[in-house]
């Protein structure tokens, strides 16, 4: 039949090669984003001096963390989508990048008495103590550049996500 979307089914041998081969993905692109933000902040040879000698910290914490988002974020997300016939390569970059979106925007929110959040803010300010928990509040500012942060990390989201699907899946 022309012009039909081709069936796909799951290589059951080849979805932990997909999850690793997501997460270096995601490492690797992550760690250059990374290394940008610090260039604009600290400059060039601050962060030349600190790469040579945090590199391998920085990519397996990196690593370690993707890995475990695609399986207790992706995991979850990717079950629905196959069992419910969305097995398609749109599919899994949209989920890929609106689920990054999600997760970057709610690590960004300040926990009470632990600082501002992640990715930091240079626009998240103390409020006024309640007590004695410290609460940090984040400016208008501070949340657009969240935003912004958030929405360059959801398209390497939607990159790992077309990764894992490509490694995983096979036409039927």
């Amino acid at each position: 039949m022309a012009g039909a979307t081709p069936e796909y089914r799951l290589a059951p041998a080849r979805v932990g090669v997909a999850l690793v081969a997501g997460a270096a993905l995601a490492t690797s692109l992550s760690a250059a984003q990374w290394l940008t933000y610090a260039v604009d902040a600290f400059g060039l040879d601050a962060v030349v001096g600190f790469a040579l000698r945090g590199l391998l910290v920085v990519f397996l914490n990196g690593f370690f963390s993707w890995f475990m988002g695609l399986i207790l974020i992706g995991g979850p997300a990717w079950w629905l989508l196959h069992r419910h016939g969305f097995r398609g390569w749109r599919a899994a970059i949209l989920t890929g990048m609106v689920l990054t979106f999600v997760a970057m925007l709610v690590l960004a929110i300040p926990i009470p008495g632990q600082g501002p959040g992640w990715p930091p803010s240079r626009d998240a300010i103390k409020a006024p103590p309640t007590g004695s928990v410290v609460v940090y509040k984040i400016t208008q500012h501070g949340w657009e550049l969240i935003g912004l942060r958030a929405l360059l990390t959801a398209f390497v989201g939607g990159a790992v996500a077309l990764l894992v699907w490509r490694v995983a899946y096979r036409r039927a």
